[in-house]
C-alpha cells in the first residue's frame, strides 16, 4: 500500500468519528468519476462539446484530467464571446459559433435564463423561477456536424470522439445530424427528460430508441435539475457507449466508478 494511500485512510477514519466522510475527487460512483474514467478507458482523444453556453463542461473535463482536443459549440454571440475568452489560454480548445443540428441554415433561438430552440412551457418557466421578462430570440447559424467533422479532426491521428449534448431538447436532432460520420462517434452524452419542458421535445423513450437504433446503448443515468418538493427529476445526464449487439468476449467488472 502506498505512503498516500496510508495517510488518506488514516484522515478518512479520523473524519468518520466526527461524523465526516472523505472521498478521492471525483467521489465515488459520480457523474464525473464515470465520465473521467470512460474517457480514459476508451482513448478518448476529441471532445465535441455541443451547447457549451460559456465553457463549464470544457473547464470541468480540464480538472478532472482530460488533455485532449476540446471543441466547442456555441451559436448564441454573447455566451460565445465569454466562451472565447476562456478557450484563449488552451492551446487544444478550440470554439466554433454555431449549433449543431440536423439540419444546416439559420433559425431562432428562445434565450434568457435558458437558451433554446424550443419553446419552454410555462408551468416549467414558473418550476425553474425564470424571469419571463428575459426572454428574447435572436437569429443564429447551424450546420449538420457532418459538414464541418472532416474539417475540425484533420490533425487528430486516429480520432476518437466523445459527444456532449446539452441542447434544450434538441440533441436528438444533433446525432441525426452525424449520419455519415457516426462511426467516429466512440459515445455521447445526452441529457433526457422525464418532464418534457419543451413544445416538441423527444421524450426519454423516444430518446433512448433513437439512440440504439443508432447503435449506442445506456451506461450510466445521473438526475439533474432534482425538485426535492416533489421527489421528481425533470432530466438525466446519460452516457451512451457504441455497441454492436454482441457481448462475446466480454469481462464482467466492477461498476464504473469504484
Amino acid at each position: 500500500m502506498s505512503t498516500q494511500r496510508i495517510i488518506f485512510d488514516f484522515i478518512r477514519s479520523c473524519a468518520l468519528k466526527m461524523g465526516v466522510s472523505i472521498s478521492w475527487y471525483p467521489p465515488p460512483h459520480s457523474f464525473e468519476r464515470h465520465l473521467r474514467d470512460y474517457l480514459a478507458q476508451m482513448r478518448i482523444n476529441c471532445v465535441l462539446d455541443v451547447g457549451a453556453f460559456v465553457g463549464e463542461y470544457a473547464v470541468q473535463l480540464r480538472r478532472n484530467g482530460y488533455m485532449g482536443s476540446i471543441v466547442s459549440f456555441e451559436p448564441v454571440p454573447a455566451s460565445y464571446a465569454l466562451l472565447r475568452q476562456r478557450m484563449q489560454h488552451d492551446a487544444l480548445w478550440r470554439g466554433q459559433p454555431f449549433g449543431l443540428s440536423d439540419t444546416s441554415g439559420e433559425a431562432l433561438m428562445h434565450t434568457g435564463s435558458f437558451n433554446s430552440l424550443l419553446n419552454l412551457h410555462a408551468d416549467a418557466e414558473q418550476a425553474y423561477k425564470l424571469d419571463p421578462h428575459l426572454r428574447s430570440e435572436i437569429p443564429i447559424q447551424l450546420r449538420r456536424l457532418e459538414e464541418v467533422l472532416p474539417e475540425l479532426i484533420k490533425d487528430l491521428d486516429s480520432p476518437r470522439i466523445f459527444m456532449k449534448m446539452d441542447t434544450q431538447g434538441h440533441d436528438v436532432s444533433v446525432l441525426r445530424g452525424v449520419s455519415t460520420t457516426l462511426d467516429k462517434i466512440v459515445g455521447f452524452q445526452s441529457e433526457l427528460p422525464t418532464v418534457q419542458i419543451y413544445d416538441g421535445m423527444p421524450s426519454m423513450s423516444e430518446a433512448l430508441a433513437y439512440y440504439r437504433t443508432s447503435g449506442y446503448v445506456p451506461i450510466g443515468f445521473y438526475p439533474v435539475n432534482t425538485f426535492r418538493d416533489m421527489q421528481v427529476s425533470a432530466e438525466f445526464d446519460v452516457l451512451f457507449n457504441r455497441f454492436d449487439g454482441s457481448l462475446a468476449g466480454a469481462r464482467q467488472s466492477t461498476q464504473v466508478g469504484d
